[in-house]
């Protein structure tokens, strides 16, 4: 009986179909990996830069 069904499983399942799951579970792991690998200072940094003033942004345009 298992074998009936591992082997119509594997005649319906479509594997060029699970390559685009497989693709996105390995990039969502590794974006969870390098933002949980981030130190919270290098956040804390980038949450204050549209906060601060650019020098450049107080001189006149030519």
């Amino acid at each position: 009986m298992y074998k009936q069904i591992l082997q119509r499983i594997s005649e319906e399942i479509d594997w060029m179909a699970l390559m685009p799951l497989l693709l996105f579970f390995i990039v969502f792991a590794g974006v969870i990996i390098v933002v949980f690998a981030q130190r919270k200072g290098h956040f804390d940094y980038m949450a204050q830069l549209p906060l601060e003033e650019d020098a450049s942004m107080n001189e006149p345009q030519s």
